[in-house]
């Protein structure tokens, strides 16, 4: 850990109250970073404005329903009104339901897509004037396995939302890279995060002798890897999706 790696940043992580983001808002405040936590869920909010404090950081916490533009639209101009700049944003917010195919309604399916997909557009959209502003930025998009390979346990409309983002990195890249300006994704696999609570231990250790590292991968592996992408020394690195498995899936 360097902690001066961040600082003088602002990093916009959604879906931070908890899991992956909020364990990559921690990690970034600890190096410098000024760091804006998102949630849908209030009182996860309120804990982790808790913890954070006693850790030091210098945040901001907005609840933000990422499906909804004008909410997103809102956490953005809070967290440049609060800090002057936005140099990271981190679109973390997903859900995952287990359903077959037949049994995904239409709520679901919009969910879905509304989150996982609409919520990166809006926050990447929100972003870019002031990142332009600044000819700095680094956008990291949190796709998975499933977005590459398929889905073959949860509803099906989560690979295709994961997959759209693969995508939508290296739309951005192209366009905002002459601005100084990267866009990268990981995707990630057996992750034990709230998402994943309908796994029984029977499938974590099936998943886990499947990995060739034969473990389930951990939120303090992912915030490593961000943490790289996010930071200057990748400033290189652009339009790649980065797999972090384990080696389960390799291309």
């Amino acid at each position: 850990m360097r902690e001066d790696r961040f600082t003088g940043k602002v990093a916009v992580i959604t879906g931070s109250a908890q899991g992956i983001g909020f364990q990559l808002a921690r990690d970034m405040a600890k190096e410098g970073a000024r760091v804006v936590i998102s949630d849908v869920d209030e009182e996860a909010l309120k804990e982790a404005s808790e913890t954070l404090k006693e850790e030091g950081a210098v945040y901001l916490t907005v609840k933000c329903d990422v499906s909804d533009r004008i909410q997103v639209e809102d956490m953005v101009n809070k967290a440049f009104g609060e800090f002057g700049r936005i140099d990271i944003l981190v679109n973390n917010a997903g859900i995952l339901k287990n359903f077959p195919i037949e049994e995904t309604t239409d709520e679901l399916l919009d969910a879905t897509i509304g989150i996982n997909v609409m919520g990166a557009l809006y926050a990447i959209r929100a972003v870019t004037p002031i990142m332009k502003k600044q000819h700095y930025g680094r956008i990291i998009n949190v796709s998975s396995i499933c977005g590459k390979m398929g889905d073959h346990s949860t509803t099906y409309v989560y690979g295709t939302s994961k997959g759209a983002l693969l995508s939508t990195t290296r739309s951005v890249a192209y366009q905002l890279g002459p601005f100084g300006i990267t866009c990268n994704s990981i995707a990630p696999h057996a992750v034990m995060t709230k998402l994943m609570a309908y796994w029984d231990e029977g499938r974590k250790k099936d998943a886990a002798e499947k990995i060739p590292v034969r473990r389930l991968g951990t939120v303090e592996d992912m915030s490593n890897l961000m943490m790289f992408l996010a930071s200057d020394e990748a400033g290189f690195i652009n339009g790649e999706n980065v797999n972090i498995n384990g080696g389960y899936y390799m291309d």
